[in-house]
């Protein structure tokens, strides 16, 4: 049994953790607007529970309203690094509860989506200022009643970290992703930056968050990005079973506060404006694409850090 680690040890454990964390974060964020918000990792090393509601939102064009009410729980269930090498793993599943106000207007049947993100990272050092990445990240979501491999896709980014600075590092590569139709390669780009002691800048592609540390119990964070989701789904359609597969996807400008309740456990509340909001309801002969108003949201939940 090997020997607990020193407070300095721990510390550099822990620092160590939420840069990978970090690291993957930035990696899966960075083609969030093509893979539907799958927004991967948290940018802090712990547990995290959530849960959203977002408020009603017209689908233009037809007499229907769009809502729903999500749990999240997310988390890093690996971490080692042994001389060169650095392996990191964290999971992620969604539960979503669908409201959609008039389903003769909008025919989608399933209420209740999930969706569930497997994260794999690894790094190999090459040189003092330079690391060699590789992320695979396959993806379910779905109904999870008629689950089959149409429900399956995945992401794979390979590239390097390069650190300019102490507190500025960029990441440089190219990803390949599946399941938006055509499979796509295209490049991906990010930096992660500390301009301070107290606060961290990620940036990727659409992606943008700002942390900052008010105080020894109060953080700040502020941020835009893709959210949503695409969900391969099966139901009774006239008395069929008919394949439907459904994407809801806005930008979100948030805030949120979060009160840290000791160096373990700190809860969490903020609220969030989305735009530029879409529909998709894809079938074997037809596809519906729709615009939805803008709408408001609301989130609280708790988190473990390790």
């Amino acid at each position: 049994m090997q020997p607990p680690l020193d407070p300095l040890e721990r510390r550099n454990y822990q620092v160590r953790m939420i840069k990978t964390s970090s690291l993957l974060l930035i990696l899966l964020s960075t083609l969030s607007q093509i893979l539907l918000g799958q927004e991967g990792m948290s940018e802090l090393a712990g547990i995290r529970f959530a849960y959203e509601n977002s408020s009603d939102r017209e689908i233009k064009g037809i007499n229907a309203d769009i809502s729903y009410d999500q749990w999240e729980i997310r988390t890093p269930f690996f971490y080692s690094q042994k001389d060169d090498w650095t392996i990191a793993a964290g999971i992620r599943y969604q539960s979503t509860k669908l409201d959609i106000s008039n389903l003769l207007a909008y025919p989608f049947l399933e209420d209740q989506l999930h969706s569930l993100d497997l994260a794999l990272f690894l790094s190999r050092k090459y040189s003092e200022n330079i690391d060699w990445l590789l992320l695979f990240n396959p993806n379910l979501a779905g109904d999870f009643e008629n689950t089959n491999a149409d429900a399956f896709n995945y992401l794979t980014i390979a590239g390097i970290k390069w650190e300019q600075k102490d507190n500025l590092q960029w990441i440089f590569g190219a990803v390949y992703t599946t399941g938006i139709g055509d499979d796509l390669l295209l490049p991906a780009l990010g930096f992660i930056w500390e301009p301070s002691a107290r606060s961290t800048l990620v940036f990727a592609g659409p992606i943008i968050r700002y942390n900052y540390e008010l105080s020894e119990h109060w953080d700040l964070n502020l941020g835009g990005q893709f959210t949503g989701n695409r969900w391969h789904t099966e139901a009774l359609y006239g008395g069929n079973l008919e394949k439907r597969d459904f994407r809801f996807r806005s930008y979100r400008l948030f805030a949120n506060l979060q009160y840290n309740l000791g160096e373990k456990h700190a809860i969490f509340a903020g609220v969030g404006f989305d735009f530029a909001g879409e529909v998709e309801l894809e079938t074997p002969t037809s596809r519906d694409e729709r615009d939805v108003e803008n709408g408001g949201n609301l989130e609280i939940g708790y988190q473990f850090k390790f």
